[in-house]
């Protein structure tokens, strides 16, 4: 008889462990979004969702018939209650965890500020904050998210991969996720910036299969610039060369390729294979100094002017440009938001905070002001590296 007791005491204990997956999903119960797009609706906040569309990107049904991915839309006072309200068009209800980018709306980051949505995504526990955040240039995000693109079935995929491989083959652009830009908008001494995406072409058929039926699409999306924000508010964006001069300041650069004029005419054209940014401030009798240090190895990609490439002296020289280039480049940027934004994108407040603590508490609700004279010294070394495969350039043996 004990026995028996100590049996049915054991299933008592046991059964309550043993629910099984008691918050199962069934895969065919789910609208997978893979791209989210956040508008201003009035006073409200339009959510458009890029669902993917399973019949059309199975390889067993044979798909191709239809659109890869649907978009449904839908407005209300909070993100949450848009999303769910989604389910009044869609099916399916939407399941967030695959989310590969969020787009926000230029106007609706202007306007509204984006620190409610990012706040509501980290919060939530479903949703996985290594999503990349884009700002939609001179348009909605609901029009960026309704564009079909070729080669990435899947735009929200093909957003994703563009962004990654641009930032490290291409300076102009950089990568924020979404855990990352709520470190910006919270961190005391640096803002965010975001990489703006925008649509190219007519956008009445960018939505329909026939914007993938030609070799070259009539609408298509590409990166352009970065944005620049003052808290969690848009407040202007970053020329091509305002935003190498970040990223190389910001040590977001992996490789790229530049260009220099000779100095008798024509280009040279460089390919940087790595470069390392180091910053470092010192507070001086109350006056804040940051010193950046950058070490760049290159090769020489292309030479369109009759320079003696193998000549020592020739690559000295170029070094010397290159150097010169960069430093250019940093300042562009640097006096550019000084001058026209008034806010500390590049961190410099961070070091001078690591510098003196002290100091920088004292001065962090003018922090501002402070960049707007901020001293920055610059210590660049270029090495080239490699000249490829030939030596001197043969442009000057050309027959006439």
């Amino acid at each position: 008889m004990n026995k028996w007791f100590q049996l049915i005491l054991s299933f008592v204990v046991l059964l309550p462990l043993l629910t099984g997956c008691w918050d199962r999903q069934e895969l065919n119960e789910l609208g997978i979004m893979l791209g989210l797009g956040v508008d201003k609706d009035g006073d409200m906040i339009k959510v458009s969702a890029q669902v993917v569309v399973p019949n059309e990107v199975s390889s067993k049904s044979g798909g191709g018939k239809g659109t890869p991915v649907t978009q449904y839309q839908a407005s209300a006072p909070t993100l949450f209650e848009a999303i769910q309200k989604l389910t009044e068009s869609s099916p399916r209800r939407i399941f967030m965890a695959h989310i590969r980018v969020m787009v926000i709306g230029e106007e609706y980051a202007r306007k509204v500020g984006i620190y409610d949505i990012t706040e509501a995504l980290m919060r939530e526990p479903t949703v996985r904050p290594d999503y990349y955040v884009m700002v939609a240039r001179n348009t909605t995000a609901s029009k960026v998210l309704d564009v079909l693109t070729p080669l990435e079935n899947i735009p929200a995929e093909k957003m994703f991969n563009s962004l990654d491989v641009s930032t490290k083959t291409w300076s102009p652009t950089t990568t924020v996720t979404g855990d990352q830009l709520m470190e910006y908008i919270l961190a005391p001494g640096i803002q965010p910036v975001i990489t703006g995406v925008e649509v190219v072409g007519p956008s009445e058929k960018s939505g329909s299969q026939a914007n993938i039926a030609t070799i070259k699409s009539p609408a298509s999306l590409n990166s352009t610039g970065l944005s620049v924000f003052k808290g969690d508010k848009l407040v202007g964006w970053l020329t091509e060369d305002e935003s190498k001069g970040y990223n190389y300041i910001r040590n977001n650069v992996v490789s790229t390729i530049s260009h220099l004029p000779c100095r008798k005419g024509g280009n040279v054209t460089f390919k940087t294979l790595r470069t390392t940014t180091k910053r470092k401030a010192k507070v001086v009798a109350d006056h804040p100094l940051i010193n950046i240090k950058i070490k760049n190895v290159t090769s020489i990609g292309a030479v369109e002017c009759g320079i003696k490439i193998g000549s020592m002296e020739v690559l000295k020289e170029l070094e010397r440009d290159s150097e010169e280039r960069l430093v250019e480049l940093m300042q562009k940027s640097i006096k550019s938001v000084q001058r026209k934004f008034h806010v500390d994108i590049f961190g410099f407040g961070q070091e001078v905070y690591h510098a003196d603590p002290k100091f920088f508490k004292k001065v962090e609700k003018d922090w501002d002001s402070y960049l707007e004279n901020l001293d920055v010294h610059y210590d660049v070394n270029v090495q080239i590296k490699r000249v490829g495969t030939l030596d001197d350039s043969f442009k000057d043996q050309i027959r006439e």
